[in-house]
């Protein structure tokens, strides 16, 4: 019977061990993800109004553009299957702790 459970428990904890690596590995990407997300967005932000200010391009346009930035930023650090409406949330964050520099910043004629 001890063998039995020997067994059972030697051919368990591979898996075991595998499936906490694994949500190890998930988890450091998310922290990673985290990490680069804030800033990709702050600087597409910026880069966005900046263009509203040189070309006239309005909010939706700006947006876009910002969301479009991040996501090319995202794929140059390896971050490929990253969901859209998360870049779209980091973006909008951004906008919202720097509207105040935003707006004493870049003219309000876009």
């Amino acid at each position: 019977m001890k063998d039995l459970i020997i067994q059972i428990a030697v051919a368990v904890i591979p898996i075991v061990a595998a499936f906490i690596g694994n949500a190890i590995v998930k988890n450091k990407q998310a922290v990673s993800l985290i990490q680069v997300i804030q800033p990709l967005a702050e600087a597409a932000v910026v880069a966005a109004e900046q263009l509203g200010v040189t070309e006239a391009v309005t909010g939706a346009v700006k947006k876009s553009k910002a969301i479009a930035d991040v996501k090319a930023g995202l794929a140059k650090l390896g971050f490929t299957a990253v969901d859209e409406a998360t870049i779209a949330n980091a973006v909008e964050s951004a906008y919202a702790s720097m509207k105040d520099l935003i707006e004493s910043t870049y003219t309000k004629g876009a």
